[in-house]
């Protein structure tokens, strides 16, 4: 698990200093608001790539020896293409893929899929940073003996640094399941992530 740790670091490190060292482009100041005119209404449709971890809050244990309250979350990959939809209002589809070693038994990987439709709020730019809040309903499948559907409910808030085609952020995830995680195990994720995006 530690080594797959360092190849998804590696590699979203790599991909970040890549698209970083690429020309900016046309300078447009974004997703169509901001400074107006035909240069900051041309970006209406991104293309993000992401990676995030946290931890899983188990509310209902009480930290005796039979659960544990707090336990490392999965390794989370997420692309997201989204469109504008009306002014500052975006609506998204994400598609992550997760690693993720919480298991009944504690001692076996399992891995997680999924999809995460939703909606973003931008707030107009402020010193080309770029505040958003986020609203996804993720339905994730554990690939395991279980074979689990957990249905939740993904609030998030994020800032971007925009740099002409492309754009930087980070954000900050909670998400309450609507069903246990596993079996007698009631959890919410909290989730930190960064990545990069495509605009156009």
């Amino acid at each position: 698990m530690k080594n797959t740790r360092k190849i998804f670091g590696l590699t979203a490190v790599a991909g970040l200093a890549l698209l970083i060292s690429l020309p900016a482009g046309a300078q447009g100041y974004g997703y169509g608001f901001g400074h107006g005119g035909m240069e900051g209404a041309k970006h209406r449709t991104y293309l993000g790539f992401s990676l995030g971890d946290g931890a899983y809050i188990n509310y209902r244990c009480s930290g005796g020896s039979s659960c544990e309250s707090t336990i490392v979350a999965p390794l989370d990959f997420e692309m997201l293409l989204g469109f504008q939809i009306v002014k500052n209002v975006y609506l998204d589809l994400a598609v992550n893929w997760a690693v993720d070693y919480y298991q009944g038994y504690y001692n076996e990987v399992t891995y997680v899929a999924g999809v995460r439709p939703g909606m973003r709020f931008y707030l107009p730019a402020l010193l080309n940073r770029h505040l958003y809040f986020r609203v996804a309903v993720p339905f994730q499948y554990t690939l395991d003996d279980a074979n689990r559907l957990l249905v939740g409910l993904l609030l998030g808030v994020g800032i971007e640094w925009r740099m002409g085609n492309m754009a930087v952020f980070l954000e900050a995830d909670v998400v309450p399941h609507f069903r246990e995680v596993y079996p007698g195990y009631y959890a919410i994720p909290t989730r930190g992530r960064g990545g990069i995006a495509l605009l156009f």
